[in-house]
């Protein structure tokens, strides 16, 4: 069998996945590095072949190559390592590729790599009106309805949120995102962790909450992926779904559909 990568890169992290090129939406194998501006094609390519070899999956199994990138510099560094690495020419996801959206939106080159992912994973897996969340560097809400794409908004990340408090300021530490006992922080660390916590949590709701105004004719399902929202699901129930490989099952899609 010949099987298909998909590499989604992150301003933060590099996700790998594996997977059939037919068949169901299931990830075979995935793996996470670190989306490090000066790494070259050599190093990414010896990186994900022990990443496959460890998963007993052949170099020469593998029969295709497409990616999403929100870091245009690693753009080149990515294909040359799919050419030397995989003797195969990457496809780069783009609006321009057949992915079965349409677009509400007057300039859909705008509209990020990844969240064009999402949104076609989002669209194929789960079908309807969609608000679509990614927690990730940045936090970003996409809106379809059926097969066309709206827009949304964007905010910081949670994490990037935490580390900019505590390298901003001189005598706030950093902390861990959970759930605190109460919304009172009886320290300095537990009212951090309050306010990050219901800071977040009111956040999402709001967005969620203003999007889904502006059309109350409809009926939005919400669809999580990313960071922590599986956390802030286990606590919060905010989501209708939280799927933490939407972003690699919507690479799986976008190559189906490629001409």
């Amino acid at each position: 069998m010949k099987y298909i990568l998909g590499v989604d890169t992150g301003n933060t992290n590099t996700v790998f996945g594996l997977f059939a090129p037919d068949g169901d939406f299931e990830i075979l194998h995935h793996w996470r590095t670190v989306s490090r501006r000066d790494r070259t094609s050599d190093e990414l390519g010896i990186f994900l072949i022990g990443f496959l070899q460890a998963a007993g999956i052949a170099v020469d199994s593998i029969g295709g190559f497409l990616y999403s990138s929100v870091v245009p510099s690693f753009n080149p560094i990515v294909e040359r390592m799919a050419r030397d690495y995989f003797h195969c020419s990457a496809l780069r996801v783009s609006h321009e590729l057949p992915m079965g959206l349409e677009y509400d939106y007057p300039r859909p080159d705008e509209i990020g790599a990844d969240r064009l992912v999402n949104a076609v994973a989002a669209h194929t897996l789960y079908g309807g009106d969609l608000i679509v969340i990614d927690m990730g560097t940045a936090t970003t809400f996409c809106k379809l309805h059926g097969n066309r794409y709206q827009g949304g908004c964007i905010a910081p990340g949670l994490k990037l949120s935490i580390e900019a408090l505590w390298r901003n300021t001189a005598q706030l530490p950093p902390v861990e995102f959970v759930r605190p006992e109460a919304v009172t922080g009886h320290s300095t660390i537990k009212a951090l962790q309050s306010g990050f916590y219901y800071g977040w949590i009111g956040l999402l709701k709001e967005v969620i909450s203003e999007l889904k105004s502006e059309n109350p004719e409809r009926t939005y399902r919400t669809v999580a992926t990313g960071g922590l929202s599986a956390l802030i699901q286990s606590d919060a129930r905010i989501f209708d779904v939280v799927d933490p490989l939407l972003t690699l099952r919507g690479l799986k899609a976008i190559y189906g559909k490629k001409p």
